[in-house]
């Protein structure tokens, strides 16, 4: 049973010693990939730099900047980028231990964003925080991991220049970024969805119990993607309310990403009923199945009941007994056992007995 049991990722914080906003040195320094993203309607530039000091130079004085930090970077890093670009020390700590839950906070000309972001590779569900701070004409995005992530397309459209984003400035692009980290939860949320419909079908086509094990992993991952996607309405609700950062334009695309985020949250809840209902209807099956094997059991020693008592009379051993050097003795007795068997088979039958509980007339669902 324990190799079914997973881990749960446990939030981490930083040590309670240390002051607020304080960034923790690190013995254990994870690679990260830094790539410059910058451009105008007419000019894009795109360089993966090793040094925070040759933002300046690579720029090239063009009005927007994103920066895109793939992978945890160290205290000293983060440390520097905050000295940058102003960013404030809690949100920089944030960066540092991961919270796992989206949220929005003004810092000043800066908003601090946080959702977190499923991985694009295969495998069980599993998120990222994906951090967002969104300056005047500066975005900056700092993942937990250096490969995986689903944003790839939206650097595509900035390269190729396809859509709004090169025409927008950086409030478009955090727009376009938290709806790229939402749009990627779809074919998870339909993956998890497919699983739960898999295993309804062995149900109802087989009439067996499904595996608790299989109902009990997916509840896990649908919790887990519903502990992710829900507070992302809160997020988008309070960044329509935020007018500093984002005018009648931006919120009626906020407003769009908040409906997808609903339709995941409705889909999320009800695949959780469907998987709550599976989860009953296999125990309901399991006990059904208890009750099939008592009933068997039951029949056979109701009609063993009387043969026993039959032939336990006539294995008595006094001289005096009726029918005991009988002719047809013998076949009396064989015939009283045959006719009580019979009887309880037919009282069964009449019954139902002899009918499955747990099976229905019902033809399998196509």
């Amino acid at each position: 049973m324990g190799k079914h049991r997973k881990n749960r990722k446990r939030i981490e914080l930083p040590p309670i010693e240390l002051a607020p906003g304080f960034l923790e040195k690190t013995s254990v320094v994870t690679a990260v990939k830094t790539t410059l993203f910058a451009w105008d309607t007419n000019r894009f530039v795109e360089h993966e730099i090793t040094n925070l000091v040759e933002i300046a130079k690579l720029r090239e004085n063009l009005p927007m900047l994103w920066l895109n930090i793939d992978g945890t970077p160290d205290s000293s890093f983060l440390a520097q980028l905050g000295q940058l670009f102003n960013l404030h020390p809690l949100a920089l700590e944030d960066v540092q231990h991961p919270t796992q839950r989206a949220k929005v906070e003004p810092f000043g000309e800066n908003l601090f964003v946080v959702v977190p972001m499923p991985f694009k590779e295969g495998g069980p569900f599993e998120t990222e925080q994906l951090a967002m701070f969104v300056g005047p004409s500066v975005v900056i995005t700092i993942s937990e991991q250096v490969d995986g992530d689903c944003l790839e397309h939206v650097r595509q459209r900035i390269r190729l220049h396809e859509g709004r984003v090169r025409d927008k400035g950086a409030p478009y692009l955090s727009f376009a970024i938290i709806d790229a980290v939402i749009d990627n939860y779809f074919p998870i949320v339909n993956e998890l969805g497919n699983r739960i419909d898999h295993i309804e079908e062995v149900v109802v086509d087989s009439r067996t119990a499904p595996d608790m094990y299989a109902i009990r992993d997916a509840k896990h991952d649908l919790a887990k993607a519903r502990q992710a996607i829900w507070p992302m309405r809160d997020v988008l609700t309070a960044m329509m309310t935020m007018e500093v950062w984002f005018d009648m334009e931006h919120r009626i695309f906020l407003r769009n990403a908040l409906d997808h985020v609903m339709r995941l949250i409705d889909m999320l809840d009800s695949e959780r009923t469907m998987a709550s209902d599976l989860m009953e209807l296999s125990i309901a099956i399991a006990n059904a199945k208890l009750g099939e094997v008592t009933k068997v059991l039951t029949m056979i020693a109701t009609i063993f009941i009387p043969i026993t008592f039959i032939a336990g009379v006539y294995g008595m051993n006094f001289d005096f007994m009726p029918e005991l050097h009988w002719k047809y003795g013998y076949a009396l007795a064989l015939g009283l056992m045959g006719l009580s068997t019979l009887g309880f088979m037919v009282m069964f039958w009449r019954r139902g007995w002899f009918r499955s509980s747990i099976m229905s007339d019902r033809a399998p669902r196509k």
